[in-house]
């Protein structure tokens, strides 16, 4: 009698089934959707709660204790009392704004929160610890003998809590968006690799060919822009060697390159077109203050790009 050892088929429904499996397994889990907090106060302790962990705890511990100990030995100083006061809050919240990155109004507020509980702790052992009470009784004048050291500590406390969660969350918030603005303004500058300067008085043409190309480029845009042209950006390239500016007249954009170089030739004139035809820009210029050389208006006839010298500049600011 034989045995069969044929491979026996497995059912198509098991089969099937067995697929599905495998393909589930294999299938990578989509992470969980969840949904935005609704409602303001849940949107608001979402927002707080991220805040939260995103604190840079390390600066706001060490700015809140340090004000608040000098607040506290503040009220040792007699008449200067509320000049030094003034300046702790106040001065706190602009260096801190100035060290964090974002969330400026918590980190003063914590800030100052800290500082008023380090404040409460340093009032609380000069008062009732040591013989200093005496100095911080004289501080306060004369009605401070009909209060009770409890009394005093309690009100000192308060101001000093008050004073730097007030000062400190408006500091650092004003610090912070001041320096945020600066800090945006340094990424600009580097991205277009400078800034445009004033060009001082001119009166005759080589005052132009004394320009520096930051000056000459905003000496072009004044001029440019008296023309009926609407500046858009500067951009230096090339190692400093050009200034490009970009326009727009009459709903067109156009493309200056601008250069202080004795002599421009054909190169300069070739990679504005080359620039051009990439943006697809139709209209172009290029702006020296001295001259060109001789071959530079053959190279530019019959093409998008026009020339300007220094003397067709002066004579089109003269206008």
């Amino acid at each position: 009698m034989g045995v069969d050892v044929s491979e026996q088929r497995e059912p198509q429904p098991a089969k099937a089934a067995k697929q599905r499996k495998q393909v589930e397994s294999d299938t990578p889990a989509l992470p969980a959707i969840t949904e935005p907090p609704k409602g303001l106060i849940a949107r608001s302790m979402s927002l707080l709660s991220v805040g939260l962990r995103e604190l840079n705890w390390q600066v706001v511990l060490l700015y809140g204790t340090i004000a608040g100990v000098l607040m506290s030995f503040a009220f040792l100083q007699g008449p200067t009392l509320s000049l030094i006061a003034g300046i702790v809050p106040v001065g706190t919240g602009l260096l801190l704004g100035r060290r964090v990155q974002n969330h400026y109004a918590l980190h003063g507020f914590m800030t100052g929160l800290i500082g008023g509980i380090a404040g409460a702790v340093a009032l609380a052992a000069l008062i009732f610890l040591t013989p200093l009470r005496a100095s911080v009784q004289a501080a306060l004048g004369p009605q401070a003998a009909t209060f009770t050291l409890l009394q005093i500590w309690g009100q000192l406390a308060g101001f000093t809590a008050l004073s730097l969660v007030a000062f400190c969350t408006f500091g650092t918030t004003m610090a912070g968006r001041t320096e945020e603005r600066n800090r945006k303004l340094r990424e600009q500058v580097d991205e277009r690799g400078g800034q445009l300067q004033r060009p001082g008085t001119i009166r005759e043409l080589s005052d132009i060919q004394g320009l520096s190309l930051p000056q000459f480029g905003s000496y072009v845009k004044n001029v440019f822009t008296k023309q009926g042209f609407t500046f858009k950006d500067h951009r230096f390239i090339d190692k400093d060697k050009h200034l490009d500016l970009w326009f727009e007249h009459e709903g067109e954009p156009w493309h200056l390159r601008l250069s202080v170089a004795d002599k421009v030739g054909v190169g300069t004139i070739e990679s504005l077109l080359q620039d051009m035809k990439r943006e697809g820009c139709r209209k172009g210029v290029v702006v020296v203050s001295t001259e060109f050389q001789p071959n530079a208006a053959k190279t530019a006839r019959g093409r998008p790009v026009v020339l300007i010298d220094g003397q067709t500049l002066f004579d089109m600011a003269e206008k």
